[in-house]
């Protein structure tokens, strides 16, 4: 499929032989469920949010855009997860 990057409607032609349509409903319920587990963990919408896109061959892709103290944001918490995770050896 290649870099995430070069993923979107821009990146490549619409062919009328791919279902693009199921592709991205599946992408848009997976981002409403990161969305909501982003929300959870105390992120804003406007700082980080998952968007649903779709490959050229049809599969959902989920992208995850954010400004930079967004970014940083879900670093730390990341970060943080996985020295808890080590501390209890899971």
């Amino acid at each position: 499929m290649g870099d995430l990057n070069e993923v979107g409607p821009d990146a490549w032609v619409w062919s009328a032989d791919v279902d693009y349509r199921s592709g991205w409903r599946l992408a848009r319920e997976a981002a409403d469920r990161l969305n909501g587990a982003l929300r959870a963990a105390g992120l804003d919408s406007s700082a980080v949010r998952a968007v649903p896109n779709v490959g050229a061959d049809g599969r959902g892709v989920v992208r995850l855009a954010a400004d930079l103290p967004g970014a940083e944001q879900l670093a730390d918490l990341l970060t943080q997860r996985s020295t808890n995770s080590r501390r209890r050896g899971t």
